[in-house]
């Protein structure tokens, strides 16, 4: 068999027709001038709808920059005033600075001098003793004179004469011997005055007090005497006898007759036994304060008071209140009241001698 060869088209040959390629080209141009008609619309579209709110969007942006303006002129506002605070706070702290700057100045000036004063005084007294024991006499005296006319203490100024003398044998001066010849004077017109000892009077009647509520009462407790009782009998033919038997017991219970005793009278509750404690505190109370404001008549009352409420309401056997009754017997023959006061010597003496002192340093 004789191999075939392929018959291959010569160009006379008609090319086969493309309906597909040519239908794809114009859709794709219609797509394309679709594409492009919407694109424009939509563009057209937007650019209206910007023309269209363009006024509001400058209203708004006007409205915006109006707000700004207001906020920056009420920031520029607040700003001033407190600007203006802050410069007047500062004004009035730089016056109230200065103010206290000058008052301190002036208290340390017034302290330095005042400190500059006492080194003097101790710069002159450094070493003098004689100095020291001047002041301390003068301090003395001086409290004697408040003590006799303030206080009316006699037994304090006569122990702060005392002292006074006691600095005046330290010093051993023989220049400040008037200033002791007048402090004795003075000691013993103290002593004649026979005042009392107003501390110790004190200390009594703070003492009575306290016993007042423990001293014992005399109270009506003694039992009464009975007669002996007669016997019932049991024969009903005494029927007589037993009647006047009971008619005697029934006014025997009754009624009991007998010799009347002191305490009889005295018969006191418990309420009644307080306030009888208590009128004897405030008698003797009374008492004190009279006392201490030298009211002779009022201290005597009171004293005279105190002694008829212990002798009625309490128990004069017992030991606690015949001590009690003792001691109101001399309270009520002290005199409290005061004489008439004399002004100390030893003071003036004194103050005549630190005078002369004075005027013989001033004429070296």
């Amino acid at each position: 068999m004789s191999e075939q060869s392929p018959v291959l088209p010569t160009d006379s040959t008609p090319a086969a027709p493309k309906p597909a390629v040519a239908t794809g080209g114009k859709l794709a141009l219609t797509l394309g001038s679709l594409a492009l008609l919407i694109a424009l619309g939509a563009a057209g579209a937007a650019g209206w709808a910007i023309y269209s709110l363009q006024p509001q969007l400058n209203s708004m942006s006007e409205q915006q920059q109006s707000l700004t303006n207001q906020q920056q002129s009420q920031i520029s506002f607040f700003q001033s005033k407190l600007d203006e605070m802050q410069q007047t706070l500062q004004q009035q702290l730089t016056v109230v600075a200065a103010d206290v700057n000058g008052k301190l100045e002036q208290q340390t000036l017034t302290a330095q001098t005042e400190l500059q004063k006492l080194q003097t005084q101790l710069d002159r007294q450094s070493g003098n003793i004689k100095g020291w024991q001047l002041l301390e006499i003068d301090y003395f005296l001086r409290l004697a004179e408040q003590k006799l006319f303030l206080e009316q203490n006699i037994s304090g100024v006569q122990q702060v004469l005392e002292l006074a003398e006691q600095r005046l044998k330290q010093a051993n001066d023989p220049s400040l011997t008037p200033v002791r010849e007048a402090i004795d004077q003075d000691k013993r017109m103290l002593g004649e005055l026979n005042a009392p000892d107003l501390n110790q009077l004190h200390l009594t009647l703070s003492s009575l007090r306290q016993q007042s509520l423990v001293l014992p009462l005399r109270q009506s407790e003694r039992p009464m005497d009975s007669g002996t009782e007669e016997e019932i009998s049991e024969d009903s033919a005494d029927w007589q006898a037993n009647l006047a038997l009971y008619w005697r017991n029934f006014w025997r219970g009754l009624v009991q007759v007998r010799a009347s005793l002191p305490e009889d009278g005295v018969s006191l509750t418990a309420e009644q036994q307080i306030s009888v404690r208590n009128t004897l505190t405030q008698q003797l109370l009374l008492a004190e304060l009279a006392a201490m404001q030298h009211n002779q008549a009022v201290y005597a009352a009171a004293i005279q008071q105190s002694a008829d409420s212990l002798q009625r309401y309490f128990a004069a056997t017992e030991p606690a209140v015949q001590q009690m009754a003792d001691e109101l017997v001399v309270l009520s023959a002290l005199q409290v009241s005061l004489p008439l006061l004399a002004p100390l010597k030893s003071p003036t003496v004194f103050d005549a001698y630190r005078q002369g002192t004075l005027d013989a340093e001033s004429a070296l």
